[in-house]
């Protein structure tokens, strides 16, 4: 069976609570002596054979009397509405045509694109299947420019919610309402559906029985529409291990749950402004990328940073003035054989807690790569070849079908309430950790959810428990206390390792003089060394740090071993003479938990 008709065999599923587009309205047009009509049957006039489609009528006088002609525009097309936004703003056109092979088609087009060209309206058009007259294409933009319908209808410029009960996808509307999604390019849809959810839910959902990595990516990507209800922003996971592990396998399983598994997951080849107009169009749902060596290690922190707080960069027009910001809700679902910090490492970029938490590192080293149960099949190569098969095969179901469920649900109007408890089950004692169990928490509900709208066929309590499961592993991998904190006090531990013999003097008097002095050293009464950091030897060893966090850094640790009452340095005498203040750190706490 061709794919548009397997598609079409799968669209009744999703039929409820579907609000539709109304249909075209395929009665003849008067045929004005100058002007456009639009023609749904071969008809004849004035002499002449009409076939369905648009035609420009002109009428004239001449020395021979009056004359006229009727030129062929393109195939049956009507501007049914008049599009707005709900702020009177973003305003457009609803376009129905019917296509080469005598399919409706339906576009809300932007009215934008009329102070252009006519070339990208017409590039659209022609691949969504309209038939064009080549010498005289100039002229449907001028048909669609001229029509005035009665009818207004609410556009949508973005997918995922408008309102709390209507969900917008490019060809559907999920809820409660009416609305159109408005787009410069309508033939961009990466939320196309094959097979059948019980398919998907056979070949990928029963799956991730025994399975937390797939389990994960499956949640995350059910979690988009999740954000919006709880108020929180996106964010999201970074599996990390080595090639053919299974990492991208399974996030080509969580690209599933909206489209086909492949095509709806993305690299990170692409640049920072290329992620924003994705994210954009996957508002809502979940944004999965392949592969961080592909990335600009200098860019991908702030891309990182962008990517989860949902807004783009500002943009000016033409005339100085600033264009309309791009805007996004989306969790991020994200592969590589480093992890995000280690990757910026590389390129000699350090990365921020701000930036490790919202993108969380986790480890891909299961027992068989990155699966635990291979549910009776030979090897994990197998396994993961399967997963991959059952994603391009059943695909784009289980998405809609949750915000479907979930909208029926008496849920609905409980879910921040119902995410704390959640989050009451994750141990935590930083302000970042409790952000990273908020994540965690959020994505074990929406698991919770979908095994009892019936969408995850797995029992009661299993996402809860893989997911926490999960949440102790990155734990442990992390480390106690605060990460910042942890990242200052490891590169002072690191500065003085590398730097100890050859940038730090002793403070006995007359001692040899060293280049480029970062501070001394003296005996401590246990024969241990402190180190005493002049301010330009200690901004250099926290490099990227303002003093003020690195001393909060050394005091949660209990390094700073003298200082001088309401200040955090203490004098010494210089082994040449005179005396200057130092920051006294004892190395030995530096590697103490905080």
């Amino acid at each position: 069976m061709p794919t548009a008709e397997k598609q079409a065999s799968v669209l009744p599923s999703l039929a409820k609570n579907v609000t539709a587009i109304p249909s075209m309205d395929k009665k003849h047009t008067t045929i004005p002596s100058n002007g456009f009509s639009v023609q749904y049957e071969e008809i004849w006039h004035d002499g002449q054979k009409l076939r369905p489609g648009v035609w420009l009528h002109s009428t004239w006088d001449s020395k021979l009397g009056e004359q006229s002609t009727h030129e062929w525009i393109c195939g049956p097309l009507e501007v049914e509405a008049i599009t707005r936004s709900l702020q009177s703003t973003d305003y457009g056109r609803l376009i129905s045509f019917i296509n080469l092979d005598g399919q409706e088609r339906k576009w809300a087009m932007p009215n934008l694109l009329l102070a252009g060209k006519s070339d990208s309206i017409l590039g659209t058009l022609l691949t969504m299947g309209l038939d064009v007259s080549y010498e005289h294409r100039t002229k449907v933009t001028a048909f669609i420019a001229g029509q005035r319908p009665s009818a207004r209808v609410i556009a949508a410029t973005e997918t995922g919610w408008h309102g709390d009960k209507l969900f917008i996808m490019p060809h559907q509307n999920i809820g409660e309402g009416q609305a159109v999604y408005q787009s410069e390019d309508a033939t961009q849809d990466d939320y196309r559906v094959g097979g059948t959810l019980h398919g998907w839910q056979s070949s990928i959902g029963s799956m991730c029985a025994g399975n937390p990595l797939l389990l994960l990516s499956i949640c995350t990507s059910l979690a988009g529409p999740i954000l919006f209800h709880v108020q929180m922003k996106g964010g999201g996971f970074h599996l990390v291990g080595d090639s053919s592990t299974g990492k991208t396998i399974a996030t080509i399983a969580g690209a599933s749950v909206w489209g086909h598994g492949e095509k709806f997951l993305r690299t990170w080849l692409a640049t920072g402004n290329g992620l924003e107009g994705i994210a954009n169009e996957r508002n809502d749902t979940i944004l999965a990328l392949d592969e961080l060596g592909e990335a600009d290690a200098r860019e991908v922190g702030a891309v990182v940073y962008a990517l989860a707080n949902g807004t783009g960069k500002t943009r000016a027009t033409r005339s100085g003035s600033a264009k309309k910001t791009k805007r996004w809700r989306i969790m991020l679902f994200s592969t590589g054989e480093l992890g995000l910090g280690a990757f910026m490492a590389e390129g000699g970029q350090r990365i921020r807690a701000g930036q490790e938490i919202r993108l969380l590192d986790i480890s891909a080293y299961r027992t068989h790569g990155a699966w635990d149960n291979l549910h009776g099949m030979e090897d994990g190569r197998r396994f993961s070849d399967a997963i991959r098969k059952g994603s391009m095969t059943h695909y784009g179901h289980a998405g809609p079908e949750f915000v479907r469920r979930l909208i029926e649900s008496e849920e609905l109007c409980q879910l921040s309430d119902l995410l704390d408890k959640f989050r009451d089950q994750y141990p935590c004692c930083s302000g970042q950790e409790s952000r990273a169990a908020e994540r965690f928490a959020l994505v074990a509900m929406t698991g919770e959810l979908a095994i009892s709208f019936g969408i995850l066929p797995l029992p009661a309590g299993a996402a809860r428990e893989a997911i926490l499961e999960l949440f102790a592993s990155w734990r442990a991998v992390r480390g106690e206390g605060p990460s910042e904190n942890r990242k200052v006090l490891d590169s002072i531990s690191n500065f003085i390792a590398r730097h100890a013999e050859t940038r730090f003097q002793s403070a006995a008097v007359g001692s040899p003089a060293v280049r480029d002095r970062a501070g001394l050293w003296e005996e401590a009464a246990d024969g241990s060394r402190l180190y005493l950091f002049n301010r330009s030897g200690l901004e250099e060893a926290a490099k990227g740090y303002d003093l003020g966090r690195v001393v909060r850094a050394l005091d949660s640790v209990g390094a700073i071993a003298k200082r001088e009452p309401g200040k955090n340095q203490a004098q010494k005498r210089l082994p040449e003479g005179g005396k200057d203040r130092f920051y006294w750190i004892n190395p030995e706490l530096l590697s103490r938990p905080d």
